[in-house]
């Protein structure tokens, strides 16, 4: 990520990082019916669908979705 004191990264950050922008990335977790997931159905989810990205960045994506959609999500 881009600024280490920024736990937020970029959408370029993201797009780099994970071959796609936020956008995509909730279009996609939208469709899956995502704003009633908990953490666990986040990663797999990701393992399933979008192997190639590492845990770093689904922890990423996953919190800047549930910030984005105002959601809370237990682990």
């Amino acid at each position: 990520m881009s600024d280490a004191t920024n736990s937020t990264p970029s959408d370029r950050d993201v797009l780099e990082g994970t071959g796609r922008h936020p956008d995509e990335w909730f279009a996609f977790l939208d469709m899956a019916g995502a704003t009633k997931w908990q953490h666990k159905e986040f990663v797999a989810w990701f393992e399933a669908n979008a192997s190639h990205v590492n845990a770093e960045w689904v922890e990423a994506v996953t919190a800047r979705y549930a910030a984005v959609r105002g959601l809370t999500i237990s682990k």
